[in-house]
């Protein structure tokens, strides 16, 4: 049977509209100016922005007057997207921090048996390692967390001395109940509590942290720039 002109032209805007909710829902669909959902513990802190829109393979910015330089092994690098073919060395990067320069080497690998977790959604986790040769010497690692609300989360942690910081993803935009597929940004738990967070929701990474002069600033500090190069601006 054939159709007229005009309910083709109908048929092919609907399916348009399906296939732009269908993006919408795989990515950060939202509304202009959404921003990641924020634990109470941190919601009075200051905010401070930086970074580039775009990191690309290498470059430098200023976090707070302090200068970071970093190298990337790929244009594209996501813990929510596949490790790209022959990279064993994601990231490098240098600090110029309030207790002198902080240089880590991050090493990243796909787990050679997918979890349990793994197979219900289309994931792809691979962990991300990180290791700074200060002493003492500190060590970051990220890769597949848990289930929360039907989305594979990635969880790790971050550890200098006795000083241990968790690290998780967040899934959900603020006064939204619906969660992403793809990270947010991240909290960053001391002790049981989410003392900063990094927001990676819009063009720039946001960064709520403690005073970067003390230990545990400097911990989220050198865990946030990780999380940060190790994802990609929302498109």
């Amino acid at each position: 049977m054939r159709r007229s002109p005009l309910v083709l032209a109908s048929l092919v805007l609907v399916l348009a509209g399906c296939a732009s909710v269908r993006q919408g829902g795989d990515t950060r669909g939202a509304p202009a100016g959404a921003r990641m959902a924020q634990p109470a513990s941190v919601a009075g802190v200051a905010e401070e922005s930086f970074g580039r829109p775009a990191w690309g393979r290498q470059g430098e910015f200023m976090l707070h007057g302090q200068r970071v330089r970093y190298e990337r092994g790929a244009d594209r690098l996501a813990l929510f997207e596949a490790l790209p073919a022959g990279v064993r060395t994601p990231l490098r990067f240098s600090w110029a921090g309030p207790a002198g320069d902080s240089a880590s080497v991050c090493e990243g690998w796909t787990p050679a048996e997918a979890s349990a977790n793994a197979r219900l959604v289309d994931a792809r986790p691979w962990v991300l390692s990180c290791r700074w040769g200060s002493a003492p010497a500190a060590m970051l690692q990220i890769g597949e967390g848990q289930m929360r609300r039907g989305k594979l989360s990635r969880e790790g942690a971050y550890r200098r001395g006795e000083l241990t910081i968790g690290l998780r993803s967040v899934h959900l935009y603020e006064g939204s109940p619906m969660p992403q597929t793809v990270a947010l940004g991240y909290e960053m738990l001391h002790q049981g509590t989410v003392v900063a967070s990094l927001d990676l929701s819009g063009p720039l990474p946001r960064l709520r942290r403690p005073d970067p002069a003390t230990p545990l600033g400097r911990a989220v500090t050198e865990a946030a720039l990780t999380l940060a190069l190790a994802s990609e601006p929302p498109r």
